[in-house]
């Protein structure tokens, strides 16, 4: 239990540090996007629940502490809950943060976050285009139940070394791109830091015996062949550590993500292209504890995965496209915890492979099919399990404004994510599934309405049903793993369902946009074999009722835009042990729901050499007290004692100026 305490000392030491550096500085920017869902309102749709969502959108949206964040623009979406209010979160239509696959240039990332998740490690200036897949998943897609979050790189740019850097509360970052070799080949890098001397400040002024350290940097070439093959490589490494000292005790905390593909585009002949991509990708995390009463102890946990995959598209004719293709995943698991000087680890293995087909037919103007099929294949030493997931997708188009579409998708997963229910903190672990912990399944149907009206007017709506199979969760009593050999006895399998609506409508055109959004929705997991809640039915941890996302954009004049956003999340369920220390029903208390306004005045002009750019914006213009850090009293320590709630509530109003320099 004296861990779970210093968790919440360390949460409570960084409050305090951004609410100094909020005083500070104030380098936060909130400009205004348009997010709609059909192809004609400048984000394609690529069927029922997926939308792709292009670079420049990224900077458009609210920024939390001066950063430009991907993630908080995709919680925006309908189907997307952000979780914690503030944080850089991704739960989709009920799933955990394990039901999501990000891919970064074709390989996973399993650390997208920054600063215990406040914004994400994706770079605004690195960022091409992202799509989201939250239903209808394509044949090519795999490994997750959830979401597909697929992210490309920033196309380089070639021509004459060019960039922007940038000042923020917490960051400086850099950008710069350009030719070598006369022009054949093209480079980027994109890196940002922390202020140390900021965070070392108001450790200070606080007299709090901690610190706290990030960066990233992303780096990308490309270059054409003689033959006209296109050859990308590119690499991403992420950091961050943490160091808290409370009396004698010390907690040292380390995470971070590295990664690198190299990817080979080929033109075969005008019916046939290929796209191969080899790559590692390597997460790892510790959690170290010193205490004066006790040995020093830590505990750790990583995962690596050795990619190679292939993928081919045909096309036949003008109305038939088929695209195939195989991939082969190595993965790596790592736990292990050392005391008393000694050192125990468990290294697991287990090998994912997959072929895939899909098929796209149109059958005349109006009706098209979008078919596949993946059959995954999981290998861990002497256990094997094989799975054949079906999609289908039907499109019809009636008039030249209305679209209907319909979908079943079948997913699996063979990778597990444990985290603690008391902490934001990563100590999560990833696990493999195992003769007693299986793979789990989703099945997802969705039926979608989208009309497109005039002057860029359009509606859509979406409704959905998803079953889960497999579910994995801590038992009853559990906190956290401790023990690395014996981990699969302290989790237990069940079933799950999800089901809700989502509406989104939108004006995209003229100088007058915006967008409302609205999603009701219902998430609930049951363990029938009773180590959970006696085998009932409860709420899972990222259900939300109702979820609304507003924006409205005017353009003022040439130079100056001004933008507001609001937002509202219903409050997630959380399980709050009783004064007695026992576990109750899973979900038994409900955190208080989430909104906030935001405003925002930008004024750009043109230089000589590229642009300047001013923000003058507030961030929660009412000052509404949000619930950032949630965690439960698990000790009479605090006033209301034991079976309490511990709320805190960081991003208040926060109103900013910045500037921006590119070049």
């Amino acid at each position: 239990m004296k861990s779970i305490h210093i968790l919440a000392s360390i949460m409570a030491s960084l409050t305090c540090c951004i609410s100094f550096a909020q005083h500070r500085d104030t380098s936060l920017t909130i400009k205004g996007s348009v997010i709609t869902a059909l192809r004609r309102s400048g984000i394609p749709s690529g069927g029922t629940g997926s939308i792709e969502i292009p670079g420049a959108m990224v900077g458009n949206t609210p920024m939390l502490l001066g950063e430009a964040d991907l993630l908080k623009a995709i919680q925006l979406l309908p189907g997307v809950n952000p979780g914690t209010e503030g944080f850089s979160g991704i739960y989709v239509r009920g799933g955990g943060p394990d039901e999501n696959l990000l891919i970064l240039d074709g390989i996973p990332v399993y650390s997208p976050g920054h600063m215990l998740g406040l914004f994400s490690v994706f770079q605004e200036e690195a960022v091409g285009k992202a799509t989201l897949y939250k239903g209808s998943f394509p044949a090519r897609y795999g490994g997750r139940v959830s979401s597909m979050i697929d992210i490309s790189s920033r196309e380089v740019q070639a021509g004459r070394i060019h960039g922007s850097v940038g000042v923020g509360l917490i960051s400086d970052k850099l950008h710069a791109e350009g030719s070598l070799g006369k022009g054949r080949m093209n480079y980027s890098v994109s890196g940002r830091g922390m202020h140390t001397l900021l965070m070392d400040g108001a450790f200070r002024a606080f007299k709090l015996p901690a610190n706290y350290h990030f960066h990233d940097l992303h780096a990308k070439v490309a270059g054409y062949l003689e033959s006209g093959d296109k050859l990308t490589v590119s690499c991403f490494q992420g950091d961050d550590m943490l160091y808290y000292r409370e009396d004698n005790d010390r907690t040292d905390i380390s995470w971070g993500h590295r990664l690198g593909s190299v990817h080979w585009e080929r033109k075969w002949n005008d019916a046939v292209a290929s796209s191969t991509v080899f790559g590692i990708s390597g997460y790892r995390m510790r959690f170290g504890q010193r205490t004066e009463d006790a040995a020093p102890e830590s505990i750790g946990s990583g995962i690596t995965d050795i990619i190679a995959k292939s993928d081919f598209s045909y096309r036949s004719w003008n109305n038939h496209e088929v695209g195939f293709g195989t991939v082969i995943v190595r993965h790596g698991f790592l736990t292990g915890r050392s005391e008393d000087g000694g050192h125990k680890a468990r290294n697991m293995a287990g090998i994912e492979s997959a072929l895939y087909i899909d098929d796209g037919i149109s059958l005349g103007d109006r009706i098209s099919i979008d078919a596949g099929l993946r059959l995954e294949l999981f290998t861990s030493g002497r256990w094997t399990s094989f799975s054949p997931e079906p999609r289908v997708s039907v499109t019809g188009r009636f008039g030249n404004a209305a679209t209907m579409t319909a979908s079943y998708t079948r997913m699996s997963q063979y990778v597990h994510l444990l985290s603690p229910p008391v902490t934001t903190l990563p100590m999560d672990i990833w696990v493999p599934v195992t003769r007693k912990t299986r793979p789990e399944y989703s099945d997802q149907v969705a039926v979608g309405l989208e009309l497109d009206g005039a002057s860029g007017f359009g509606f859509s709506v979406e409704c959905y049903w998803k079953s889960l199979s497999n579910v994995l969760e801590y038992k009853d009593g559990v906190i956290f793993i401790d023990d690395c050999d014996n981990w699969e006895e302290k989790v237990s399998c069940g079933i799950g369902r999800a089901f809700g609506m989502e509406i989104l409508a939108r004006k995209s055109a003229g100088k007058t946009t915006g967008w409302f959004g609205y999603t009701l929705s219902r998430s609930e997991r049951r363990f029938p074999d009773g180590s959970i809640s006696g085998g009932e039915w409860f709420p899972s941890r990222y259900d939300s009722r109702h979820c609304i996302s507003a924006f409205l954009s005017q353009s003022l004049s040439r130079r100056l835009d001004a933008g507001i956003t609001w937002t509202f999340t219903g409050g997630g369920a959380l399980t709050v042990p009783d004064k007695d220390g026992g576990m109750p029903h899973r979900g038994n208390q409900r955190l208080p729901p989430s909104h906030r306004l935001d405003l925002g005045v930008k004024h750009h002009k043109a230089m000589r050499k590229g642009e300047r750019i001013w923000n003058i914006s507030i961030y929660n213009a009412y000052n509404r007290k949000n619930p950032n850090i949630v965690f439960p009293v698990l000790n009479g320590l605090d006033e209301d004692g034991p079976g309490s709630l511990k709320t805190v509530s960081i991003f208040r109003i926060l109103p900013s100026v910045s500037y921006t320099r590119v070049f």
